[in-house]
Order: C-alpha cells, then sequence, then structure tokens
C-alpha cells in the first residue's frame, strides 16, 4: 500500500520539489525554537502560542521535507560516495524530525500546565532539535554545492574560459 502511494507521488510530484520544502521547514522550526525562547524568558502567552502552532507546523513540514527527499533521491544516478552522504543526511533528518516531534508531544501533554519547569524539557528537546538541523543542513548543501546532486551541469550560466 505504502509503495504504491510513493509511485503515485514519484509520478505528480517533480524530484525538485525538496529544495523548495525544505527552506520553508527550516526556516518555520528556526522561529518556533526563538518564539519559545522568547516565550521562556518573558512568561508571553503569545510567543508559548506561537512557539507551540509552529513547532507542530515544522513537524508536518519536516514529514513532507523527507518525502520529497526521498522522491529526490531516486532522480540522480550518484557514486558510493554521494549514496553515503545521502544516507547520513536522511537518517540525520529523520531523527531531527523524531526530536522536534518528541519536543511537541512533550508540549502538547504539558500545554495547561504553566510551569517554566514542565515547558524547560520541550525547549531542550527543541534546541538539540535545531542543533540536528542545522547539521542536516549543512549535509545538504554539502550535498549540493560539492557533489552536484540534484543539479544539471549544463548550462550553469557561468562563462567558461
Amino acid at each position: 500500500m505504502l509503495a504504491s502511494v510513493y509511485h503515485i507521488l514519484y509520478m505528480f510530484i517533480p524530484t525538485t520539489i525538496h529544495p523548495m520544502v525544505v527552506h520553508f521547514t527550516i526556516a518555520i522550526l528556526y522561529l518556533a525554537v526563538l518564539a519559545d525562547l522568547i516565550a521562556f524568558f518573558s512568561k508571553s502567552e503569545f510567543y508559548e502560542r506561537a512557539g507551540f502552532i509552529m513547532l507542530g507546523l515544522g513537524v508536518l513540514a519536516t514529514i513532507a521535507a523527507g518525502v520529497a527527499g526521498s522522491l529526490s533521491e531516486n532522480a540522480d544516478k550518484l557514486t558510493p560516495q554521494t549514496a553515503a552522504l545521502i544516507h547520513t543526511h536522511a537518517s540525520f533528518g529523520e531523527l531531527t524530525g523524531i526530536v522536534f516531534l518528541a519536543a511537541w508531544v512533550v508540549r502538547l501533554m504539558t500545554r495547561y500546565k504553566r510551569s517554566g519547569r514542565v515547558f524547560g524539557p520541550s525547549l531542550i528537546l527543541s534546541l538539540i532539535g535545531l542543533a540536528l538541523l542545522t547539521y542536516v543542513g549543512h549535509l545538504g548543501g554539502d550535498l549540493v554545492y560539492n557533489h552536484g546532486v540534484g543539479v544539471n551541469a549544463v548550462g550553469l550560466g557561468r562563462i567558461h574560459p
């Protein structure tokens, strides 16, 4: 069943969608953690609510980015070194999603308890998730800029001597 859904997605969604989805994911998760930090130190209900909503949206966006990455992964023929780096990128991406999901679940379970002590574990998980997200982004950048993954080498817009 899951394989047929994947096949349908592969037919209708362009393999170049991963970069479009992933940048939204990165931005919303960074903003979620920023809102949480502001809420933690200021006790602002607005920022607490904004962080909670953005964290949930970020988890959904992480799932979308992972699916888009899986679709993109099969589009190129890869060297063994590049394939290994993609595997590392994907594995850390999954771990990042799990950490942010755990942070959101902790927030959901403790949402109506107004103690910084309860809010703290979710914030710690979010900060760990942010470190992982930054590393995953670094790996993704390495794949594109140093390995040429997803880049069409014909007509790069450069003047060659």
